[in-house]
């Protein structure tokens, strides 16, 4: 399969190159996914830049990625949650990273179905966004019944956020353009 490679860290961003690699085969507890769509976002650049690495020590060469969508093909022998052919997306656990590629083994906790309401491309781009709102709102202790501001609640995080908090049953209050108002 082919895959997107860091060799090196590069504080300039610019070392990934696509190669073939071994297609991985699903352990105990993970499937595997086919990529749809992977994801591109400001945590894979810290990676490449090594940013990262007092947090996580990645070892090179590297397969990067760390959110996708993409389709089950296979499942582990202890793999109970998805069958082949269901629609799903995640984000890569932080030791196995690896969603910048045609293929990813990925264990099944840390995945979920694609609700129908989002295409691929859509789904791939949820699993960092709501994690980091689900932390926020995780560190900020909230509780139902407070008010949460969330500033510019069009962009991407407070798109995440908004409808996190109101499920948790928070008020949320927001601010945006004109432009935005309807979103």
């Amino acid at each position: 399969m082919k895959a997107a490679i860091l060799d090196k860290y590069d504080k300039n961003g610019t070392t990934l190159a696509v190669r073939d690699v071994p297609t991985p085969k699903p352990a105990a507890h993970e499937v595997l996914a086919r990529i749809h769509t992977a994801a591109v976002n400001p945590l894979d650049n810290m990676i490449i830049r090594g940013d990262v690495r007092l947090i996580v020590p990645y070892r090179t060469p590297l397969v990067m990625g760390n959110e996708f969508s993409g389709t089950v093909v296979q499942v582990g022998a202890a793999a109970v949650k998805f069958k082949p052919g269901d629609r799903v997306y995640g984000r890569m656990p932080l030791a196995k990273i690896g969603a910048f590629a045609e293929y990813a083994a990925i264990d099944e906790g840390a995945l979920a179905l694609v609700p129908s309401y989002l295409s691929m491309e859509e789904a791939a781009c949820v699993p960092l966004t709501a994690l980091a709102a689900l932390q926020a709102l995780d560190i900020m202790e909230a509780q139902p019944g407070q008010t949460l501001f969330v500033s510019g609640g069009t962009g991407s995080l407070g798109a995440m956020a908004i409808p996190i908090a109101a499920r948790m049953g928070l008020t949320v209050a927001t601010n945006g353009s004109a432009r935005n108002e309807e979103a």
